[in-house]
């Protein structure tokens, strides 16, 4: 909190310093307009200082032509003997100018017509009144001419100084616009970082704000956690001691936050139960008798379940009859033809015996949330267990993915509570070749040149192989914003990389984008499913299936299982989709109540989009008691994984004694169902 108030008066001092810099902006623009006011004068002072300087230089052309023609026109004569310097008087030159008269009045008669030729010099033979100059001058007095010459000589170097002081007017004026300019230049950067920094004040207010709010939701929060400390410290003397006496370690927390979030899942899954089965039950309840309810409200939940499954064997019976197909029902549609390629039940099976010779294998993880064990099977002969260990208890397992060789063998790879643990594919399975410490668990993993991971805070993670796994160097990509959720499904296809995060599946490629699944903002995509040119798709608590393009994010089909599982097995559990798989041209669909459904899909040379239809559905007579785990392929061979066993046609009733027994039944455990398939099917990176 002291962080917090530190930040918070530190933001204030640069808000206040922005105000301040903000009234010295406004300073500056009145500023820039008494500069502009004081410009104008300028220019019109300027402008009357050019109007006068370019009147004085006419009128300093017009006195030194004046000059120019006097003394053009006076004669030259000798210095008189009684002048001590060498100065020359205006009287000197008028006599110079008479012998110069002289002469040149002779020269004039020889060459009249050639100087009339000229137009200047017959310009200033007009101007000039050659036979007046002297005659009037002579005849005035020695003083008055001296007076004269004296008097055009003052004035013309007061003219002289007063043009070059206007010239460096003139000088100072230019200077002046230059500065002038400049300051224009000034006021516009000035002007550009005020529109700035008001649109920095502005976000800084909103920042400010949104602070402001935060902090008061943490203290309302602080205020509630004290609260609960104090009550919980009341109630449990042993919470007040300190953290390093209490002795947790960081595989017990991240057990128990594991833990929670399972009981937070499956309490979101049981209220979602509760709200799909009221409709159902009150049918129900309208339809047995007083007497056989009661009865049966008086057995133990395992006899109510027992119950519930005979009554789902009469309705089978009852709605699909005595038809078959391999332990298949009969498509609903009887105009539809006969479905070829039904897969065949070949074997179930538990984890028993143990066997290292199978070059083919199939991983699977098993265990409550606290511990991890991993059992390999050769699929050919299921009944043999090649190999069998533990992870860690610090590492639950929560995804497993199988990475093809690039520069080194075969490896199966474990996302865990706590990151990623590595495995030989073939000899000495249960020694851990690579692992890596993540900050989140990893919930997904999907490999395709590399192994992309999906994070339980909504972000991926890349490893990539060039010389070898280095697991320490890899990059990360965010998907989400608060609240966060883990990536819980990722499919890569063609350099194109689909990735599903609350209700939308995020396309990570060159134009990477993002299209909603569901309308429903709290739902969450399960499961990613290709099949020719399109995905299937499912979320959690869902009984709607959707078809997308692969290419394009565009929707092509919706489907709804509901219908079809309801009126198949009554209410054997409210319909949720817990596995999903494409394989051999069907669509494979298990359930959370245990049912397995298995589509045709119609994927051929001319039709690439792995479009269904639900009157071609069949539903597998063999099943498990709770939900399907996963349904995968091998070679030749299609598996699914679930707890327990049952066959919806058959009564398995040993009588009542075993209805009250503690422990699980050979029915009530971990059991796999296999089929043999006649096509050869793609073995899914799950192995």
């Amino acid at each position: 909190m002291r962080a917090r108030e530190k930040e918070r008066e530190s933001r204030e001092r640069r808000l206040e310093k922005k105000a301040r810099e903000q009234a010295d902006h406004v300073a500056l623009e009145e500023q820039k307009s008494a500069l502009g006011r004081e410009l104008s004068t300028l220019r019109l002072a300027h402008n009357k200082l050019a109007h006068s300087y370019r009147e004085l230089l006419e009128k300093r052309k017009d006195s030194e032509r004046f000059v120019n023609d006097i003394i053009s026109s006076t004669p030259e004569t000798p210095a008189r003997p009684d002048t001590k310097a060498p100065e020359t008087s205006l009287q000197d030159e008028l006599k110079e100018g008479k012998v110069e008269e002289l002469t040149g009045g002779a020269k004039q008669e020889k060459s009249g017509e050639e100087e009339e030729e000229l137009d200047e010099d017959s310009m200033e033979w007009e101007l000039r009144n050659t036979d007046s100059v002297f005659s009037e001058l002579s005849e005035l007095s020695q003083d008055f001419v001296d007076s004269v010459d004296q008097g055009a000589s003052i004035r013309s170097a007061d003219q002289f100084e007063e043009i070059l002081s206007q010239y460096e007017e003139l000088k100072r004026t230019e200077l002046v616009d230059t500065a002038r300019k400049a300051l224009i230049n000034r006021v516009v950067e000035l002007t550009d970082d005020r529109s700035a920094l008001k649109l920095e004040v502005t976000s800084l207010r909103e920042t400010a704000a949104r602070v402001e709010g935060r902090m008061k939701e943490k203290e309302e929060e602080l205020k509630r956690l004290r609260e609960k400390l104090e009550t919980f410290q009341s109630s449990d003397p042993d919470a007040s001691l300190a953290t390093s006496m209490r002795h947790f370690s960081r595989s017990e927390m991240a057990r128990v936050v594991m833990e929670k979030n399972q009981y937070k899942q499956r309490l979101f899954e049981l209220q979602e139960a509760m709200r799909q089965s009221q409709t159902l039950r009150a049918t129900k309840e309208e339809r047995l008798s007083e007497e056989r309810r009661s009865s049966v409200w008086a057995l133990s939940p395992r006899a109510r379940r027992r119950e519930l499954y005979r009554e789902i064997r009469s309705h089978v019976w009852g709605t699909l009859g005595k038809r078959q197909l391999h332990g298949w029902s009969v498509p609903l549609a009887n105009t539809q033809p006969e479905p070829q390629d039904v897969p065949v039940l070949t074997q179930l099976r538990l984890l028993d015996q143990r066997d290292c010779t199978a070059k083919c294998s199939v991983w699977v993880v098993s265990g409550p949330a606290s511990s991890s064990a991993v059992s390999v099977i050769d699929p050919a002969r299921p009944n043999t267990v090649l190999d069998q260990f533990s992870l860690p208890p610090t590492a639950p397992a929560l995804c497993i993915c199988a990475v093809p060789p690039v520069d080194s063998p075969g490896t199966v790879w474990i996302g865990t509570q706590e990151g990623i643990v590595i495995h030989a594919a073939s000899a000495d399975r249960g020694r851990c070749l690579h692992s890596v410490s993540l900050s989140e668990s990893v919930h997904s993993l999907c490999s395709q040149g590399q192994v992309i991971a999906g994070l339980g805070d909504g972000t991926l993670a890349f490893f990539s192989s060039s010389s070898g796994w280095n697991l320490q160097s890899h990059s990360l990509m965010p998907l989400g914003s608060n609240p966060v959720q883990p990536i819980r499904c990722c499919l890569a296809k063609g350099g194109r990389l689909w990735v599903g995060y609350w209700n939308r599946v995020h396309v990570v490629d060159i134009n990477r984008r993002k299209f909603p699944v569901s309308e429903r903002s709290e739902q969450q995509v399960r499961f990613l499913c290709a099949g020719g040119s399109g995905v299937w798709t499912s979320c959690r608590l869902d009984s709607v299936l959707r078809l997308f393009d692969w290419s394009t994010g565009r929707p092509l089909q919706e489907v709804d299982f509901a219908a079809l599982v309801t009126k198949s097995l009554l209410e054997l559990s409210p319909l949720q989709i817990s596995s999903l798989a494409v394989i051999s041209s069907r669509l494979w669909v298990g359930t959370a109540g245990g049912a397995i459904v298995s589509i045709p899909l119609s994927i051929s040379e001319a039709v690439s989009i792995p479009y269904c239809s639900v009157a071609t559905a069949q539903l597998c007579y063999h099943g498990h008691r709770q939900a399907v785990r996963f349904i995968i392929a091998a070679p030749q061979l299609i598996l699914s994984g679930g707890e327990g066993y049952i066959n919806f046609r058959i009564d398995e009733s040993d009588g009542s004694v075993e209805l009250f027994q503690a422990t699980l039944q050979r029915f009530e455990r971990s059991h796999m169902i296999i089929w043999q398939n006649p096509s050869v099917p793609v073995p899914s990176a799950a192995l």
